[in-house]
């Protein structure tokens, strides 16, 4: 049976179902991060195959998908920023304008150490820079028994390389470090989020091997919270803190108050960087491995 292109673009226009209370989104081959960006419409970074090249930035208009930017060799986390989509690929960074012109912000050069694995991406409140997480390559964070399985904390069988740590990049391809590495509680930093009174930014990290989140500023990191391992996206809002886990598939909420952490969905494949939808009430969360986008209502 021959197999049109319109015959394929129409199953894409009706791709949204319902779960529950959930909704659900098929998106294609490894959705990655999301956020909204121009016209507060919603965009995901794709990693799709292995060949360079071939990730893409795909645009969501209510039940609508579509392609919106090409050439992207692995893309991770996304933000909005200044009127642009700021990527990471690999050990680069990438910046997209309104028309989905792809062009480098940052490449490995310009960073003042060896980046091995830039991940995740959030907006700086200045609204003229991104911090983006060099997680150091997870190659020594897994056991290669299971699958996705990490090497237990206190293993002898994960040797860290230390690097782990948190980079600020400026619009126009400056960078700094905002995060150093070295610290033994956080080896390898994920996901990144600004929290913290106006006027003053308070940087979270998830940490992937150790599954600490942690807060840093002035010069200080702080554990807040523990036993989130596979750490991917961390946010605040209000009195939580949201965390998703890639290799466990949970979504957690920590409660800053109570200290205590409540399982939100464990129901993901490999639960990736969530767009905290503070209007909506929801988190937008990548099932990186299952294909799809699910809509998780917060209480």
């Amino acid at each position: 049976m021959k197999f049109s292109t319109s015959l394929f673009l129409s199953f894409l226009l009706i791709p949204i179902f319902s779960f529950g209370a959930k909704k659900i989104l098929d998106v294609g081959t490894k959705p990655e991060s999301v956020c909204r960006g121009f016209g507060g419409k919603l965009y995901v970074t794709m990693i799709n195959g292995d060949e360079a090249g071939d990730g893409e930035i795909k645009m969501i208009d209510g039940d609508k998908i579509t392609v919106f930017a090409k050439g992207l060799n692995n893309p991770k986390g996304m933000a909005f920023v200044g009127g642009f989509l700021v990527a990471s690929d690999e050990t680069m960074l990438r910046k997209i304008d309104k028309k989905g012109k792809v062009t480098v912000l940052a490449k490995a050069e310009d960073f003042p150490k060896e980046v091995t694995f830039l991940n995740d991406v959030a907006r700086s409140r200045d609204g003229k820079s991104v911090y983006v997480t060099d997680m150091s390559h997870p190659k020594w964070m897994f056991d290669p028994d299971g699958e996705r399985k990490l090497w237990p904390v206190d293993s002898d069988k994960a040797v860290p390389p230390m690097t782990g740590c948190v980079y600020k990049v400026t619009l126009d391809g400056k960078v700094s470090v905002a995060v150093p590495p070295g610290d033994k509680r956080m080896p390898g930093p994920n996901g990144v989020g600004v929290t913290g009174a106006k006027g003053k930014e308070i940087l979270l990290m998830g940490d992937f091997f150790t599954g600490n989140v942690l807060a840093y500023s002035d010069d200080k990191l702080r554990i807040v919270a523990k036993g989130m391992r596979g750490a991917d996206a961390v946010e605040a809002f209000g009195d939580k803190i949201y965390v998703s886990s890639w290799s466990l598939g949970t979504v957690w909420a920590y409660d800053r108050k109570t200290k205590k952490s409540k399982v939100l969905s464990d129901e993901f494949t490999t639960a990736a960087d969530f767009y905290l939808d503070r209007k909506g009430k929801q988190l937008i969360v990548p099932d990186m491995l299952a294909g799809k986008l699910i809509f998780l209502p917060l209480d």
